[in-house]
């Protein structure tokens, strides 16, 4: 059962359901103890480009009152809090980490979708055999670990890569590396599983196994009945145990 889920998203990203109070009452019937959301950050990129995966800037206000409002209501059942699942783009972060600290969000996961600034870098999702993309994609995330303002670290192997396993799983184990250098864990993602998506990919547990970093447990709930399913958790607890890996029930939350 899990103790915690900070990996929550709302309709405000285009591609999840349900309100926020029904996600907190949905992870209370599971016996979760701290929820938080983490719905996609805004950005606001140069010219007339948009992603419509994320929230858009107008609504992270609401988003903000609401998730604030509730957790006052809901603070003798269950801990909430508030924050964002954010990519790290070098040309734009600090925009975007202002207008976050304006809307009082406590904590940011990495959720690195597009390597380089998004609109001129890959999706992260698509085949790729090129070395030079999961490259970028390691020194990028491992350029956002060092900035001190990531609580963790979300899918680390959503990057879609075809090419020399050897090779990918290199740059993992720095990844993993890296990530335990900055006591951040790496997160196994239960939407992967959910959906049977290419993550989360086996050879980051290979990687987290030799190099200790441990690991959480990541709803990624983008519908409130998610919480109800024990059964992709379990399979994800059985992978853990094959691997030896350190499991984190709970984070400390970095503030940003």
């Amino acid at each position: 059962m899990l103790t915690a889920n900070y990996h929550t998203h709302t309709p405000r990203c285009n591609h999840a359901t349900g309100t926020e109070d029904e996600y907190i009452r949905s992870a209370l019937s599971a016996g979760i103890r701290i929820l938080g959301f983490s719905d996609h950050s805004p950005y606001i990129f140069d010219g007339d480009y948009y992603s419509h995966f994320r929230m858009r800037p107008e609504l992270l206000p609401d988003y903000a009152q609401t998730v604030l409002h509730l957790k006052k209501q809901y603070s003798d059942q269950i801990q909430i809090h508030l924050g964002a699942e954010c990519e790290y783009y070098p040309k734009y972060f600090r925009e975007v980490l202002s207008m976050l600290r304006d809307n009082q969000v406590e904590y940011l996961i990495l959720g690195q979708h597009f390597i380089h600034n998004e609109f001129d870098g890959p999706y992260t999702g698509v085949n790729s055999h090129r070395e030079e993309d999961v490259k970028t994609y390691a020194h990028q995330t491992m350029d956002a670990m060092n900035s001190g303002l990531f609580t963790y670290f979300a899918h680390p192997d959503l990057l879609q890569f075809h090419g020399d396993q050897k090779i990918y799983l290199r740059y993992m184990r720095q990844i993993c590396r890296e990530a335990k250098s900055c006591g951040i864990p790496v997160e196994i993602n239960l939407l992967g599983y959910r959906e049977k998506k290419w993550y989360p990919n086996p050879l980051l547990y290979e990687a987290a196994a030799e190099e200790d970093c441990p690991v959480i447990i990541g709803c990624d709930a983008h519908a409130p009945e998610v919480f109800q399913d024990t059964e992709t958790e379990d399979h994800a607890r059985e992978m853990i145990r094959r691997y030896g890996l350190t499991l984190l029930d709970t984070v400390e939350l970095r503030k940003i």
